[in-house]
């Protein structure tokens, strides 16, 4: 079965989109965890696309075309994995920083999210902090997650979880950030309560708090009749 992995691999180095989608789709009916597609398929193949690009082995149209594969891929684990559970384990919310506009991370850890159960809201890309905090009240959010590439995304995290304490509703959600601007030191000191360096640890982390710590939504209703679209 390992070979399965290992394939998915290679046929996203050569940019063959449809043997991708075909091969994460096997994975899948033959057992593979999601997380195990995206490390030992997907991930593993991009790795190896990334040294080859480094050493000027990788021309654009290949690029392009390796791009179109993954997409393909990420799709397909996307549909494959859904969870049948009647009932969702928790809410997250998640999006990139005001400024940034990369989403190819955000999309594998949404992934990650919602092949846990977990229901997923996706404010998308270039999101202002007060949107975090609007979205996670009438989405009834237990945990937000977000990222950011650039410094000036640090900054915009720490104005998020001060307007969520601003608010009065700081202790209402988890958050989770992650990104090439952060490590774990920076994301304590900005405010959150945990940073994760891949799309499998934070769908497990997300999970295991959603299923560990989940709250009763008192004040989140309070708050909107006081509060509406402040």
């Amino acid at each position: 079965m390992e070979n399965t992995l290992e394939e998915i691999a290679d046929a996203l180095k050569n940019g063959r989109c449809k043997k991708v989608k075909d091969l994460v789709r096997m994975a899948v009916q033959e057992g593979h965890e999601p997380g195990q597609i995206l490390e030992k398929g997907l991930l593993k193949g991009m790795e190896d696309v990334g040294k080859r690009f480094e050493k000027e082995l990788v021309e654009i149209p290949e690029i392009l075309s390796i791009t179109r594969a993954l997409n393909g891929g990420v799709d397909a684990l996307k549909e494959m994995s859904q969870s049948e559970l009647a009932e969702k384990a928790g809410t997250v919310l998640i999006g990139t920083m005001r400024g940034d506009v990369h989403d190819m991370g955000k999309n594998l850890v949404r992934i990650m999210l919602e092949s846990k159960g977990l229901r997923v809201v996706d404010l998308g890309v270039d999101v202002p902090a007060h949107r975090f905090v609007d979205a996670a009240v009438h989405e009834n959010a237990e945990v937000i997650v977000c990222s950011g590439f650039l410094q000036e995304s640090v900054a915009d995290m720490k104005r998020m979880v001060e307007e969520f304490e601003g608010r009065g509703i700081r202790q209402e959600v988890y958050i989770m950030v992650g990104g090439a601007a952060l490590n774990e030191e920076r994301a304590l000191r900005i405010g959150a309560d945990c940073y994760t360096q891949d799309a499998v640890s934070c769908g497990e982390k997300a999970y295991s708090y959603c299923k560990k710590k989940r709250r009763k939504r008192e004040r989140y209703p309070k708050y909107l009749k006081e509060n509406l679209f402040r």
